[in-house]
């Protein structure tokens, strides 16, 4: 049984496995969806998911392309939440759900049809090597699916380092360009990008989501200290992010891992 000290030494990442969060990646079912689509998913598809969390994505592919998803995390309370939700919805067969380093999987090379990592790869400190990882377990001809977030408008000194705290990662200020240009190279070409800005709530619809998350009844269970030492914590990261992310978009990137290195394209179009 989880104590209040045990909360309180929390990180919001970990929280998100005490309060089974549906922790989606930016633009949620809509990113899955096109990513999905667009990566020509089917029953005979091999997907590797980085950073699965709750499972919302690695069950949402299952349950969309009918595919093989290999999720992988590091934090064992999210994993054991995700392998629930894949046996309520009736997917379970399709998942595995492992915990496992992102940078060093130990997986065959040419293993996947896709690398769905959302917006995960900026919490990795060693980026680089991780987005070597995905490049080499993906098949030739497979894609990498990334939903990268970044700020639009330029974020205080001080929201940053309450962010850093929250989640226990030191971020830096990035913006588009840099995620576009981190994910792109002579093996992964850019086969699709579409960019979103998040919406900005008011106070009161995060309070809405937070009272009805504390209201699950696996939470009753917790001691009296624990359960109000988390609805204060909980409510802190959310109302905390809820400031962020008025600052910032995401992008839904699908890049395709070439054989052969290939010039960039040099005529390219804009929807009309």
């Amino acid at each position: 049984m989880l104590t209040a000290n045990d909360i309180d030494a929390m990180d919001y990442n970990q929280l998100i496995g005490v309060v089974r969060e549906t922790n989606r990646p930016p633009g949620g079912l809509r990113s899955i969806a096109l990513l999905a689509r667009h990566g020509f998913l089917a029953r005979d598809s091999h997907v590797l998911e980085i950073g699965t969390s709750t499972g919302i994505t690695a069950v949402e592919l299952a349950k969309l392309a009918g595919c093989r998803v290999t999720a992988i995390d590091i934090n064992e309370e999210s994993l054991r939440e995700a392998r629930r939700r894949a046996e309520d919805e009736g997917v379970a067969h399709l998942i595995s759900f492992e915990r496992n380093d992102a940078t060093d999987t130990g997986y065959d090379a040419g293993s996947f049809d896709m690398v769905f990592c959302g917006n995960v790869t900026s919490l990795i400190p060693d980026r680089e090597r991780a987005l070597a990882e995905y490049t080499r377990v993906l098949k030739p001809g497979g894609f990498l699916a990334a939903v990268p977030m970044y700020y639009v408008d330029r974020p205080s000194d001080r929201l940053i380092a309450d962010v850093s705290e929250a989640i226990q990662v030191d971020i830096q200020p990035h913006y588009q360009d840099f995620w576009l240009d981190f994910f792109s190279g002579p093996q992964r070409q850019t086969y699709l990008s579409r960019a979103f800005r998040f919406d900005t709530l008011r106070p009161a619809d995060v309070d809405r989501f937070v009272d009805d998350i504390l209201r699950r009844p696996h939470l009753a269970e917790l001691p009296a200290d624990a359960r109000e030492v988390l609805a204060k914590k909980y409510r802190e990261h959310m109302q905390l992010f809820r400031v962020n992310l008025s600052h910032m978009g995401f992008t839904v990137l699908l890049l395709r891992k070439e054989r052969v290195e290939v010039e960039p394209e040099l005529f390219t179009s804009s929807p009309v």
